[in-house]
């Protein structure tokens, strides 16, 4: 799973002068982010990099949002298939030069680097080319 992290604590704690006010402004974040994710997703779907042998990994790449706490709401792109971080993370073309784009592996794949950008990643790259138009998105939001 990749992904970035939009922490409004301070923003909502500054706007909520009421718990009405910080429950719609806590919503509105929520269907943000999700859609967010759900942009992430298709354009991951659209412009992974390796042929389809059975059309699994493309098809089983989801996007969505959770919410870390209170306040810090995470949007998210993963591959869904067994072998969704050997796609992502294996025979590197080089490191990931970037911190903010997390990635997330169950232990069984410890043995990747998970700074690897993988000859098929498609996961990092998609978030890091979205992320300046969903910041620019939240801050519109969050500004009304």
């Amino acid at each position: 799973m990749s992904g970035f992290k939009f922490d409004a604590t301070d923003l909502l704690r500054k706007i909520a002068k009421n718990g009405e006010v910080n429950n719609r402004m806590r919503s509105a974040v929520g269907v943000y982010c999700d859609s967010a994710g759900k942009k992430m997703e298709g354009y991951a779907k659209n412009n992974a990099p390796w042929k389809n042998r059975t059309g699994n990994a493309r098809q089983t790449i989801k996007g969505g949002f959770k919410w870390e706490d209170e306040s810090k709401c995470s949007a998210y792109v993963a591959g869904n298939m067994e072998y969704s971080p050997y796609l992502e993370l294996a025979h590197a073309k080089g490191k990931s030069t970037d911190n903010e784009v997390g990635m997330e592996v169950s232990p069984s794949f410890a043995q990747l680097e998970l700074g690897n950008e993988g000859k098929y990643a498609i996961l990092r790259p998609t978030v890091r080319k979205l992320t300046p138009e969903v910041i620019t998105g939240m801050a519109n939001l969050l500004g009304k």
